[in-house]
């Protein structure tokens, strides 16, 4: 019995990892309306140099939170350090 069954690979399921219904259902809205009113569904574009824009903002932003940190870790140090001077003092 066993000698003539054939090996037989394992079929591929590819599932789609970053699946979204809600786009899905935007995009065949758009579809559907462009087709009502006769003319070419929404397309945005994107201007020259916006991801440097967004970039610089993101860093300067990353630059400020770092140096609020850095200070709230200054004055917790300073606070643990007169505390510990005020009870190795008495």
């Amino acid at each position: 019995m066993g000698f003539f069954n054939l090996y037989k690979p394992r079929e591929y399921g590819y599932r789609y990892i970053y699946y979204d219904p809600k786009k899905e259902e935007k995009k065949a809205k758009e579809k559907e309306r462009a087709i009502k009113n006769g003319d070419e569904p929404y397309n945005p574009t994107l201007k020259r140099g916006v991801f440097r824009e967004m970039a610089d903002k993101n860093k300067n932003y990353r630059v400020e939170q770092m140096r609020k940190s850095n200070l709230r870790l200054v004055i917790i140090l300073f606070a643990m350090l007169a505390i510990l001077y005020y009870l190795l003092s008495y």
